[in-house]
Parts: structure tokens; sequence; C-alpha cells
């Protein structure tokens, strides 16, 4: 018998003592008296349960009990609670303080709990809270139910699940333990920030539990599911239909998702996107790899905010330094119209700052343009810098480019130690320790500068630099070096305010140009911007071995021209030359230099013109206008323009024009020639020498030092005292000799048809050599040789060829010899020979001699027709033959052989 029966036995004995003590009392005491048996230290065993508490109380009557601090054993899982009622049917009710503990591995705290022994179910609608240490996993449900092994449990009402990594909130969960698998529905959202749970006793709802801020070393974490699975086996969460999860900073949605608590591994697929602050991008899927502390995206990423978008390759995310990078053909585009190119771009949410990579970024706006390797920006601080090349520039042209910057975007201040160019359309200004604040407008530049054109044209040099934005005031104390197309200028303290455009650069002002080997001194510099640049004088300058003086010069910016509106002086000391040119121009472009009334004289040679154009680059020239004249020794050029070629030396006069050179005067529609190689062309021209020769010809090319060719309707002229001698053609060469250091013809040669004329005498030919030394002429190719005398008759002469002379009457006849002369009477005398010669007077004639005349034909060895006298002598084996009657003695007169009358 068990000790609990022995008592209910003698708790029977006693009621039935009380009953017959209260039938038989007094009727005062007489009414209903309540059955209980209170025992301390008890203990109360069944099949079912085992309980032992502090108190125990029966009421007998209703078969309940009652138990104070009382712990209880059902079929191996412990309960303890302030208060256990066990009712007549045998279930069990715990209030406060309740624990209890599996013998799979949970433990229970609750304010209530029920077990119903026909179902054997633990109930509880109350908040409770369930820890399995080894799964490491923590529950909480307003409403609680489990099977008493706790293989089955479902929670429902303000459902909470716990582990190391997170908490998942959600109106209704179950925990199979066969599978090890939590299974939550509805409104479920994860979260890592619930607090501890604290008194359970005290608790009247889950959702009363408290928020605590999140662990420095925690990665804060929420988001919202469709339906969850969690493992507790492998520790992993998942979600199938869909998710919006918060993980640090970064934001996570899609269909699936996997999350290890252990490793703090993910990875999401499926419909993926990724957010980060006010940006969405579409991944093809997320993953963070065991233990990591990067999350990796995967692309090709797309998407931004509604003022950027965004494409790139991949993307990343640190969960440690909380800094997102995205890499790989980085296009990011605005909706004001703005454009960034590059490889690489991360962003620190802690420090708020932003660093770029690229081989080359670019970023292009309406306004703005920028190139670089690297930009460094915080987002706070609004600062931008970098240590690496950059270029920006805006519409305006103006811009910054350098290796090192720190620039605000709110205050617009910058400052650079390394060399920096600030630029505009212009110009660019390049120096180091650049230092801008724009609340000021004041830029200052205590190191050494230079200021170069964007053309290259030109740099200013100097010591420092300060700048007023807001006044337009530029001071650069010290020494100043302009270098403008090679031309050194110096000065010192330049002045300038870019608001009136007026500046100014102190002197004593030296310039020079070494490679147009020049050089000069001035008063000062002037400088009015986009109008004028002003050099104030006196000038003094110098140019090779020639010396200037003019007043003032003057640049202007719209016609790119230096100006001198003064007389400028010139003079060579070696050479002895002086001149001037009332006023000038020159374009530093083409190094043109433009004057007027241009007069320059040396001991030997002058040149004058109305106007001079000076060329000193590529075709370097010098070209006179108007009543243009140049001269070198007794040589001279006259024309309304001449142009002479400074590297070559010659001189073209494109109009007409008189030359006189040496001892020729040349006319000619136009001419170039060189004195110095004596090359020579002229078209319509006319040649004269002083000693009387003259030549013409549409065309005269060659070299008076050499030969000088003639074409085109020739016409020449040598004089000599014994007669002066004409010869046309269409084409001559004139052959020249130096004769006492001066050139003269010496021999002209016509190898086309021709005519020479000497007096009465003319030879047509088409082969003619005239030798003006010699003095004689030789026609060949069928010359033919005419002498008129007028009245008294003429002479034709013809023969193979021809030698006449200029100072002799002689011609010298070669081969197949004709000789007709006619009398004033009209009379023919032909005389035929194999040689011969022939003066104004006399034809002789040598070797098989035929002499026709009117009255007879003679044939002999010799001939001699005297043209005066009309008389015929034959020598050598003469044979007359008579035609007429004349007498014998007269025709035969001074013949010396035998004759016979026909």
């Amino acid at each position: 018998m068990s000790k609990k029966k022995i008592i209910y036995i003698a708790m029977g004995v006693i009621a039935v003592v009380l009953g017959y003590l209260n039938y038989f009392g007094s009727d005062k005491e007489v009414g209903d008296i309540k059955k209980i048996i209170e025992t301390v230290n008890a203990v109360y065993e069944s099949d079912d349960y085992r309980v032992e508490a502090e108190k125990e109380i029966d009421y007998i009557d209703e078969k309940e009990s009652k138990f104070e601090k009382a712990k209880a054993t059902i079929q191996g899982m412990l309960l303890s609670g302030d208060n256990v009622f066990l009712d007549k049917d045998r279930n069990l009710t715990l209030d406060t303080n309740i624990l209890g503990i599996s013998p799979n591995g949970w433990e229970i705290k609750a304010s209530e709990l029920k077990y119903n022994k026909t179902t054997q179910e633990l109930i509880s609608s109350k908040p409770m809270y369930a820890k399995n240490e080894e799964k490491g996993v923590e529950v909480l449900a307003n409403k609680f139910k489990t099977t008493i092994a706790m293989d089955n449990i479902t929670l429902e009402d303000g459902v909470v699940i716990k582990n190391k990594l997170f908490s998942i909130l959600a109106d209704k969960a179950n925990y199979n333990n066969s599978s090890k698998i939590i299974t939550l529905e509805g409104n479920i959202r994860l979260s890592n920030g619930i607090g501890e749970v604290g008194d359970i006793n005290t608790l009247k709802d889950v959702k009363d539990i408290p928020t605590k801020g999140i662990n420095k070393n925690d990665k804060e974490m929420s988001g919202t599911f469709t339906k969850v699975y969690f493992n507790l086996d492998e520790r992993n969460l998942y979600a199938t239909d869909g998710f919006d999860l918060k993980y640090d900073d970064v934001g996570l949605k899609g269909k699936n998702i996997v999350l290890n608590e252990t490793t703090q591994s993910l990875k999401v697929t499926n419909d993926v996107k990724f957010t980060y602050q006010d940006y969405v991008f579409d991944v093809s899927y997320i993953e963070k790899e065991p233990n990591s502390d990067i999350i990796n995206i995967y692309g090709k990423i797309k998407g931004g905010n509604p003022i950027y978008s965004v494409l790139a390759d991949k993307g990343e995310y640190n969960v440690n330094d909380k800094k997102i990078r995205i890499f790989g053909n980085i296009d990011i585009t605005s909706t004001k119209g703005e454009k960034l190119i590059l490889d690489n771009f991360i962003y620190s949410s802690e420090t708020k700052e932003a660093d770029m990579y690229g081989n080359k970024i670019k970023y292009t706006s309406p306004e703005n343009n920028l190139e670089a390797e690297y930009i460094h920006y915080n987002t706070v601080t609004k600062e931008v810098t970098t240590d690496k090349p950059f270029d920006s520039w805006n519409q305006k042209g103006e811009g910054l480019t350098g290796t090192s910057i720190s620039y605000n975007l709110g205050t617009k201040d910058f400052y650079s130690k390394e060399n920096i160019t600030v630029k505009n359309k212009d110009y660019g200004l390049t120096t180091k320790n650049v230092t801008y604040k724009e609340e000021t407008g004041i830029l200052t530049a205590p190191e050494s500068y230079v200021i170069k054109s964007n053309s290259g044209d030109s740099t200013v040099n100097g010591n420092s630099i300060t700048y007023n934005k807001k006044t337009g005031e530029l001071v650069s104390p010290g020494e100043i070096i302009v270098d403008n197309k090679g031309t050194i200028i110096k000065g010192h303290d330049l002045v300038y305010n870019n608001i009136s455009g007026l500046g100014k650069i102190e002197g004593p002002i030296p310039f020079e140009n070494k490679a147009d080997n020049m050089s000069g001194i001035a008063k000062e510099i002037i400088i009015k911007k986009g109008d004028y640049v002003d050099l104030v004088g006196p000038i003094k300058a110098k140019k090779d071995t020639t010396n200037m003086e003019f007043a003032n010069a003057r640049y202007l910016y719209k016609d790119e021209l230096v100006h001198v509106n003064t007389p400028v002086k010139f003079n060579d000391p070696v050479s002895s030359m002086v001149g001037s040119v009332s006023s000038a121009t020159y374009n530093p472009k083409d190094s043109v230099l433009r004057g007027s009334n241009f007069d320059m004289k040396e001991p030997d040679r002058s040149a004058k013109a109305q106007n001079i154009v000076l060329y000193n680059k590529d075709k370097r020239r010098l070209e006179l206008v108007g009543n243009a004249y140049l001269s070198s020794g007794k040589d001279s050029i006259s024309a309304p323009k001449i142009v002479y070629y400074l590297d070559t030396k010659d001189a073209e006069t494109p109009t007409n024009s008189v030359i006189n050179y040496d001892q020729y005067t040349i006319k000619s529609s136009y001419a170039k020639v060189n004195r110095e190689s004596g090359a020579i062309f002229a078209k319509k021209a006319d040649v004269k020498s002083v000693d009387g020769n003259e030549f013409s010809a549409n065309e005269a090319k060659g070299n008076t030092n050499n030969v000088v060719h003639f074409t085109g309707n020739v016409k020449g002229k040598s004089k000599q005292k014994e007669g002066d001698v004409f010869f046309t053609g269409d084409k001559a060469d004139l052959y020249m000799s130096k004769v006492n250091d001066k050139y003269q013809a010496k021999k002209v040669i016509v190898d086309t048809k021709s005519t020479f004329t000497q007096l009465n005498r003319k030879i047509d030919s088409n082969y003619l050599e005239l030798d003006l030394i010699k003095k004689e002429v030789y026609a060949k190719k069928n010359p033919v040789l005419t002498i008129d005398d007028g009245p008294k008759g003429n002479t034709l002469v013809k023969a193979d060829d021809v030698t006449g002379y200029i100072d002799k009457e002689l011609i010298k006849l070669n081969k197949n010899v004709y000789v007709k002369n006619v009398n004033e009477k009209k009379e023919e005398t032909v005389l035929t020979a194999d040689r011969g010669t022939v003066t104004k007077e006399m034809a002789d004639v040598y070797d098989r001699v035929k002499i026709v005349t009117k009255e007879s034909v003679t044939t002999a060895n010799e001939g001699h027709y005297d043209m005066v006298n009309r008389k015929i002598r034959a020598k050598g084996n003469v044979h007359v033959d008579y035609t007429g009657d004349k007498s014998t003695s007269t025709i035969l007169n001074d013949m010396t052989s035998t004759t016979k009358k026909k």
C-alpha cells in the first residue's frame, strides 16, 4: 500500500469522526464544512504523474488538488511552478514561474500552462518562452501548444523565433521534431532587434517585449516574408514564396533565399533586386559566402533611383566596413543629362565617402566635363579630392587640370599642392600650392607660374600671382617673362583687371627672337583684353644687323596684327644701309610684314615702293608694290610690282617691267631673274644692250651668264659700224661670254626658219649662226642670200652653206653654189659652181663653173663676174656657147681658153 493510499484511509476515518461530532453537536455549530486536507512536503504519484510540492491541499469532495512550489514529472517532461492544480479529470494547470524541461532539449518558461491528460498536450494562452540550447533557438508566443514529448510545437499570436543571428516574427509557427524544421506563416517579419524576454510572469503580450539598440558588432537585419522554413539542424532559413530583407545598409529582395545562422552565408535567386539607400537594382543573384563579410551582387546590374540610372557588370557590399562597390563597365546617366563612365565605384555608409577608379573616368553634362583616373568624394563635407591626373572643363572652356586637387562642391573652394592648370578658352595658368576661396573670390599662387595660350603661341612666366575674382584684379609682382611665338619679352610687376580688361607690365621691356635674330627694348606694355596689346616706346629694335626705331606698336586681337602707325626708321651699319617706312603691320601667325612708302638705300643697292609686303615664313619673299624699284650696283628693276625671293634671290615682275642688267635693258610683260645665278625668264621680252644689240621674242628663258633661249617671233639687232645686223626667226639661242668682268652677246643661233639682214644683204635659211665676236654669219639648210643694189639691180645667191662677215662685204659660198645677178636693164647673169664668194661688186665661183647670160653659156674651172661693169671672166677649160649676135671679142675678153661659136 502506497503512502498516498494510507493517507486517504486516514482521511476517510477523520471524515466519519467529524461527521458524527457535527451531527451530535449543538445546533448553533451546524453547517456545511468543506473537506480539505493539507500536506507539507507532499509527494503525489499516479500512473501518469509524480508531483513534489512544499504544500499540497486536497479538496476531498471535488477530488481536486492544489500544489504550491511544486515540481511535476510527466512522461519524462519536468514541470515546475509556484502553483499546480490537479482537477478531477487529472488535468494539470500550472501558474506563475513555470519552468518546463523536455527530454529533447526544450526549456519552457511561462506564467500559465495546462496539461491535458486525454490529449497529452501542453497548452498556454498566455505569453510563454521556450529555448533549445543545443539547437541555438528560442521561441515566444502568446499561444502555445505541444505534445508532452515536445516533438510537435504549435505557436500562435505574436510568434517570435530567435537565434544568435536574427529573430523571426510571425502570426503562427510549427515545429516538427523529426524534421527539425520550424515553419512560419502569416505576417512573417525578420529582425535582429528583439531584446531579452525578462520576467515572463509579468508579460501580458509578446508584443510588449522591449526592443534594444543593435550592438555595434551586430549587422542590422529586418524584412518581410510570405513563407519561411527554418531548419534547426542545418541552421538555414528558407524563403521560397518571396521576401524583402534589409541586411545592414542594403536591401535584398527576391523569390528565394537561403540564410545560414552559423556562417551568416546567404543566397538570393529568382527575380532578384538589390537596394541601397534609394537605389534599386535588378541583378541575376546575390550571394554571401560562409564566414565572409562580402555580399556579392552578380549582374549584369541595372537600375538606379528617380534621378540616376546605373549599369554595371558586378557589385559587392562589405557588411564589416559598410562599403558598397560596383565595378566593370559602369555607366551612370541622369535625368539632368549627366553621364558618368568608370570601372570601379566604392562608397562607405560609415564614412560617407566614395572612391571612383577607372582607366579614364569620364563625366559629361550639359555644362561640365571631367576625365580622371581616380576621384575621392566626401558626401558630408562635399569635398572632392584626387592625387591622379585629371582634366575638367565646362562649355565656356573654363576648367582645371592637374594631378592633385581638393575641391569642395558646396563652397566651390579648392586647393592643390601639386602643379595644376587653371584654364579658359584662351589660355591656361599652371602653378602649384594654389588656393581659391569662393567667399572672398581670391585665388593665390605663391609659387612660380606659367600662363600658356591654348594655341601654344605664347607663354607668360612669373614668380607668384594673386587674383580676386570679385574685383577682377590680378597682381604678379617681380619679373615677368613673355614668350610670343619665340619672341621673348621681359618686364616686371604685372597688374591686370579681368573685368575692365586693362593691364600693364612695367619696363624697361627688352625683347628678343633668336630664330628671327631680332631683339629690342621698349618702355612698357599695356594690355586691353580682347582689344589690343601696346608696346609703348620709344622702341628700338634690331633684326639681324638692321636697327629700327619707332614710337610704338599695337597688337589688335580683331585682326591679329601688330600695327606700327608711326614712321619706322631703319639702318644697317654693316651694309651702310638706311631706310624708312611711314607705317607697317605685322602678322605674327604667318610672319608677314606690310608697310607703305618704303625707301631703302645702300652704297651699291637701293629699293623703293609705295607699299611693301614681307613674307618671312615658308616661301620667304619681299613684295614691292606701286612704282617699285630695286637696284644692285648698276643693275636695277622698275615695275608696278616686284617680288624678291629672299632664299633663292630670285626677282619676279608679274607685270610690265624694265630690268637693267649688266650691259642690258630688259623690258617684258613678265620676268623672273636672278642676279647672282644669271637665270632669266621673261615674256614678251625686249632686250637691249649698251653696245646697241637688241633682241625681242614672245619668251626668253635661260642664263645671262651662258645662254638665253628666245622663242616666238624672235627679232634681233646687232649694232655694227659697217651696218647694223638684223635677224628674225621662230626661236633663237643667245650665247653670252664674259669680257672684262662684263657679260656680252657672243653668238646667236637660230635653228629654224630665219632671216639675216645687214644693209642691202639678206640671208634666209633654216639654220643661222651669228658670231658677234668673230663677226661672222653662218647659214645652212637651204640658205638664200639676196643683195639688193637698188636701181642697179640685185643679186640672188644660193648654196648648201653660207658664211658671211659683218665687217666685210665678202660672203663665202660652199657646195651647189647658185648666183643670179639682175642688172638695171633686168638682164640676168647666173653663175653656178661648187664654191665661191660674193661681194657687193664681185661674184667669184670655182669648180664646175657655169655662167649663163642671154647671149651665152660659159663653162670653166673658174669664173668671175663684175656686177658693176657687167664683165665676165672665165679661166681653165673655158667653153662658151653663144646664143646671140654679140661680137666674139667683147664676150671673150680676158678669157684664157679656147672658144667655140655656135
